[in-house]
């Protein structure tokens, strides 16, 4: 019974749901750090597309792509989560599109973003225009001074997207 638990959990983390733990303060003011959320694994599970303002866990390490035993290794059950190589960001870009950042925000395809989730008015110092490729997301954290993202480590392989996150479970334990 013991090794069908264990394995039946296995199987859950893998390809529904895992609990991860969120570390750092990149993703303030929407998650603290140390905060607990639920990520779901439908979505690449079953291959579906990700969306505007998704907030994904990614493996930062994107010369790579991400196979089933680097998913085993970052179960909670066998690791504490402090893999410095996950990230936990929100999607700003999907394939085809062009994100400039200007003094004055960042810009979609030309339409300035309304990015409520931020903590205050972000001036940016410089502009930048970046063309997010095939297969590839461009992911910036909510806490824009204090974010590795892909201003710094480049355009995420969809490959290296782990899940999209469903619930922060630290609101409820609190």
């Amino acid at each position: 019974m013991v090794v069908i638990s264990v394995i039946l959990a296995v199987l859950i983390n893998l390809f529904l749901f895992q609990p991860v733990r969120v570390e750092g303060e990149s993703m303030k003011p929407t998650l603290q750090d140390n905060d607990y959320v639920i990520l779901s694994r439908l979505g690449k599970t079953l291959n579906r597309g990700w969306n505007y303002g998704d907030i994904v866990v990614i493996d930062r390490r994107i010369d790579r792509k991400r196979s089933l035993w680097d998913d085993l290794k970052d179960l909670g059950m066998f690791n504490r989560m402090e893999n410095r190589n996950l990230l936990i960001k929100r999607i700003i870009g999907l394939p085809g599109d062009i994100i400039e950042i200007r003094r004055e925000g960042v810009y979609r395809n030309g339409e300035l973003l309304d990015e409520t989730y931020l903590a205050e008015k972000f001036v940016y110092k410089k502009e930048e225009r970046y063309v997010v490729p095939e297969g590839h997301v461009f992911v910036m954290g909510d806490n824009r001074d204090n974010s590795m993202d892909s201003r710094t480590i480049g355009y995420i392989p969809i490959d290296n997207i782990k899940g999209t996150m469903v619930l922060d479970i630290s609101k409820y334990l609190r």
